[in-house]
């Protein structure tokens, strides 16, 4: 059906007309999980309509039924006056984003419009009916520490790093929301994910810290949890679903180790530098539009934040991919990343582990005579 509706008013997809259900606004339309979450929403029983909002939000990927809820396309800013005549009635909130900047945690950016979601959650003070809302945070604000036991369990307070924005920002997120909703009488749930991954991010995952590639910070290697993109969407609908109010966790069963990622992994050249160094050296080449990634994952990757998933598990949710399978089908490794974990395992820590040595060693010993010329 070709969209139609007033100009500089959003796009309307579909028409339903059964009533008066549940208005639901899902923001960050335009990134994979929002993208996720509005197809949810779409399939909810009881839902009358989705308001789509995004920079480029699409209706790529949902199910739309002639018969069942409207959506409601809105490509506008969150703080964008045109917002306010879209989100009128809305009951339920996702706030998936927008995110902006280098990505840290596969959630689709660092940089959080903390400023636009107060303008957005003001204008829904003063039109919506707001019972429900949902944050997709990280569970980065528990702070990468050496210190953090592992798992992190929702107990366990927030600390975010100072020097990671958006640590910082996620944690301001989540209490700016916290404090809107409780005013309303309303639900907020924090959701902190581990590392989101999926077949969309598979080009930041190659890049990041956690791909055990590239660039790596040396010492100590603390380890990971993945969860698939699909996974974190359901996750998000439950929450919703149950109304529930606080930080829940979300990540697979258990966790994977750094030698265990790269027999996932499978041969590639790395680079090992201590803590300091790799971080100027990432800063440097973000500054001249050279580096893979954003520096702060460099230290996100630094210390273990590793959490549990009984609270998200006790909702009856159940995650679809282990972190292994989440990792195997966000990572482009060609063919490798065709073969099953096992075989990719038992590869790994054959014949290939000897490649691996050299590549790094190689590598080390490039860059090593790189930054002596340059002195």
């Amino acid at each position: 059906m070709a969209p139609r509706g007033p100009a500089g008013q959003g796009l309307l997809w579909t028409r339903h007309d059964c009533g008066v259900g549940e208005i639901v606004v899902v923001t960050g339309a335009d990134l994979p999980i929002g993208r996720r979450v509005v197809a949810a929403a779409l399939a909810e029983p009881g839902v009358d309509r989705v308001v789509a909002v995004g920079a480029q939000p699409s209706a790529r990927g949902a199910d739309v039924d002639p018969d069942g809820p409207e959506l409601l396309v809105a490509p506008f800013a969150l703080d964008d006056a045109r917002l306010t005549p879209l989100v009128t009635g809305a009951t339920r909130v996702f706030l998936t984003g927008p995110r902006s900047g280098l990505d840290i945690d596969g959630t689709g950016g660092s940089d959080i419009d903390v400023v636009g979601t107060r303008s957005l959650l003001a204008s829904l003070t003063r039109v919506g009916d707001v019972s429900t809302v949902v944050v997709l945070s990280s569970a980065l604000v528990y702070g990468a520490r050496t210190d953090n036991p592992i798992p992190l369990t929702e107990n366990a307070p927030v600390r975010p790093n100072a020097s990671i924005d958006a640590a910082v920002e996620r944690a301001e997120l989540e209490r700016l929301c916290g404090t809107w909703a409780r005013s309303r009488g309303a639900t907020c749930a924090l959701v902190r994910p581990c590392i989101a991954v999926g077949p969309e991010n598979e080009k930041w995952l190659a890049r990041s810290p956690w791909a055990t590639a590239g660039l790596q910070i040396s010492g100590d290697v603390p380890p990971v949890q993945f969860i698939h993109f699909d996974d974190l969407t359901t996750a998000l609908i439950a929450v919703c679903r149950s109304r529930v109010d606080g930080p829940v966790n979300v990540a697979p069963d258990g966790w994977l180790s750094v030698e265990e990622v790269r027999a996932l992994k499978g041969p590639t050249a790395r680079v090992r530098i201590y803590k300091p160094f790799a971080y100027v050296l990432a800063r440097i080449g973000k500054y001249f539009g050279v580096a893979p990634g954003d520096p702060d994952a460099l230290l996100a990757a630094s210390g273990p934040w590793i959490v549990a998933n009984d609270r998200i598990r006790s909702l009856g949710w159940e995650p679809q991919h282990s972190n292994e399978e989440a990792y195997v089908d966000a990572d482009s490794g060609g063919l490798w990343a065709r073969l099953t974990p096992h075989h990719r395992q038992q590869l790994a820590l054959g014949g290939a582990a000897a490649l691996v040595l050299g590549a790094a060693v190689g590598s080390a010993i490039v860059i090593r005579r790189h930054l002596r010329s340059g002195r």
